[in-house]
């Protein structure tokens, strides 16, 4: 999976499109920076550990490649043994030199941003780059097993890149037979030995798949990849796992964990949970310890746990499980891929899930549970975690697949708004939101990190383009959210209108300007899937008056897979009033849909249907 990095605003009362004016397409090869020409043999040991050697060679082929090559970093875990067995360069024309040892620096690796780690990191510096130099080093590498992995799992990938592949060629070879799953492979050939226990990847010619000009939300999600490992079950690889988070859970409950337990007792499942998912919140933080060891997938100990204070997915997961058995509700570990994206499940082996959660059920429904969330909405799925695959760990050991699905498109903002015009085609506002779901989530969040203020900040910039004087009303944010949370708001917006002559023309952006986004995806040749979000919908209903506003709305609906837009208009008391919804179906917008002729149809009508907003306001 490549994705396209972008920023995602705290709370949005829009699509969330990006517009782009540049024509987006596949990079030409003649604009590669660099070339590269790999190969790498990977051998797995009986005991899971595994020993790789892999060589490289780069060549600059324009400027930009050389601060693609200005330093080259590998970082590896204390109790992995890496050596770097020879690192050269070649100016355009001259002989091979050899890396000096005091352009070599290996030190302790910088800390993730929530956790301590042991490991290593080696840096490269090659000098006097330019265009044509060469630069070529191989490296050794010794990654020990992980604790009671008794399986390998190797996941291979090759995504967009600046960097021309010339060549590469992969070799497994293992103690035992190599079981191996593809996707998209055509460009590569692919050569198991006789008795499985060598397998050949190479590719086939040379390829240059680069993108420009992406939407800022756009991912490119399927790419070529190949995972081998020793089985195709994923009992074999997580069952040993299941087992040890059983000991785990077996144990008795340490005192704080006992007595926030013992404190539902009277309580209904669904405030079981609650309680639980909060004190969890209250008493413990996020943080990844791999200090002592790399203990890979197994959790510490629940007295340990509650010993730190501290956990990272497994630790945390661990615990409220535990404490959910111990309340008498049926909980049981599961692992996932966490992400915006996910892959299909090629082989279910250790280098598949990332992220450990809790799967409970609660009065017939089940909860998918992720205490490291700074967050809590009962019976709601966080965005990272839904529509996938997931590994669950039952009570007896054993490891079955499920999926977590989509959630439904909810209602998650009802907006009412008030507009009153002066002679300066100035708007005096006043609104009320009814936040739901995600946004509710985001918005609690938001509290969390930046503060109430700026977040009222936030939900006032939401409003327009120039507003002064907004004051924002609305209760405490918290960990756990409520079903529903309303917001109220007083300004004034300075630019309401677009002056038209001696006039003024009113739009509504959701409603006409951000269907502009997809409208310059198809112009613009743009190639990745676009990540909408959670499905969800919309309830819009805005009042306008101070102005004379001749045409009426006579209302309309646009049917798709992708959107549902209803649209009625009124006038109420001298007011003009329209309401609409608009329902996102969709997690995604596919690339091979939005080009369609279908998805064409349905631009073309809500577009129509938004234009009966625009309207020529006199004051």
């Amino acid at each position: 999976m490549h994705r396209f990095p972008f920023y995602r605003p705290l709370i949005c009362a829009s699509l969330g499109l990006v517009s782009h004016s540049v024509f987006a397409a596949l990079q030409p090869v003649a604009e590669a920076p660099v070339a590269s020409d790999t190969e790498v043999h990977c051998h797995f040991n009986r005991d899971a550990s595994s020993d790789c050697t892999t060589t490289y060679h780069y060549t600059i082929l324009k400027p930009n490649g050389r601060e693609m090559l200005s330093r080259i970093d590998f970082s590896y875990p204390e109790g992995d043994g890496v050596e770097l067995i020879k690192a050269e360069s070649i100016a355009p024309g001259g002989k091979p030199v050899p890396l000096d040892k005091t352009q070599i620096d290996t030190r302790t690796a910088p800390n993730p941003d929530q956790g301590f780690s042991r490991e290593k990191q080696t840096s490269l510096a090659f000098p006097n780059l330019r265009v044509g130099t060469q630069v070529r080093y191989t490296v050794r590498e010794h990654h020990a097993a992980k604790p009671l992995v008794t399986e390998f799992h190797y996941a291979l990938q090759f995504g967009p890149s600046a960097a021309r592949r010339d060549r590469f060629k992969i070799r497994f070879t293992a103690e035992r037979p190599i079981e191996w799953r593809s996707e998209l492979m055509d460009g590569f050939t692919i050569t198991p030995s006789a008795n499985r226990k060598t397998l050949d990847v190479v590719q086939k010619a040379p390829t240059y798949v680069n993108y420009i000009n992406e939407s800022a939300n756009a991912y490119i999600r399927v790419n070529p990849r190949i995972e081998v490992g020793s089985s195709l079950d994923r009992q074999q690889y997580f069952g040993p796992f299941a087992q040890r988070y059983n000991e785990i859970l077996g144990a008795s409950l340490p005192p704080q964990s006992a007595a926030a337990v013992a404190s539902t007792r009277d309580l209904p499942p669904a405030q079981i949970v609650s309680v639980l998912m909060q004190h969890i919140n209250d008493h413990y933080r996020y943080l990844g310890d791999w200090r002592a060891s790399d203990r890979g997938y197994i959790p510490f100990s629940l007295a340990q746990i509650e010993q730190h204070g501290y956990g990272d997915c497994k630790d945390l997961s661990t615990l409220l499980a535990a404490m959910l058995r111990a309340s008498g509700i049926k909980a049981e570990t599961a692992w996932v891929s966490r992400g915006d994206v996910v892959e299909s499940l090629l082989i279910p082996g250790t280098h598949a899930p990332n992220h450990a959660i809790v799967r409970a059920e609660i009065d017939g429904q089940v909860w998918w549970l992720d205490p490291t969330n700074p967050v809590f909405a009962p019976g709601q799925t966080l965005p990272d975690i839904q529509d996938r695959w997931v590994l669950v760990s039952d009570a007896q050991g054993q490891v079955r697949e499920e999926h977590i699905p989509l959630q439904a498109a909810d209602t998650t903002l009802i907006l009412d708004k008030h507009e009153r015009f002066d002679a300066k085609g100035n708007a005096r506002v006043s609104a009320t939101i009814d936040f739901r779901g995600l946004p509710l989530m985001q918005l609690s969040v938001a509290d969390r990190q930046q503060g109430t203020t700026a977040t009222d900040q936030n939900i006032c910039d939401n409003f327009g383009k120039q507003i002064t004087d907004c004051q924002v009303k609305r209760p405490v944010t918290a960990f756990a959210v409520p079903a529903t949370y309303k917001v109220s708001a007083t300004l004034t917006d300075l630019r309401p209108m677009e002056p038209l002559g001696g006039d003024h023309l009113y739009t509504d952006s959701l409603l006409q300007d951000n269907w502009d986004g997809l409208l310059n995806y198809r112009r613009n040749a743009q190639l990745g899937d676009l990540y909408m979000g959670n499905p969800e919908t919309l309830d819009y209903t805005i009042s306008l008056s101070g102005g004379r506003i001749d045409k009426d709305i006579p209302g309309c609906q646009v049917r798709s897979p992708w959107y549902d837009l209803d649209l009625t208009g009124e006038r109420v008391k001298g007011d003009w009033r329209y309401h609409y919804t608009l329902v996102q179906k969709k997690r995604w917008l596919i690339h091979d849909e939005i080009v369609s002729a279908p998805f064409e149809k349905m631009l073309n009508e809500a577009r129509a249907c938004g234009e009966q907003v625009r309207q020529v306001v006199k004051l």
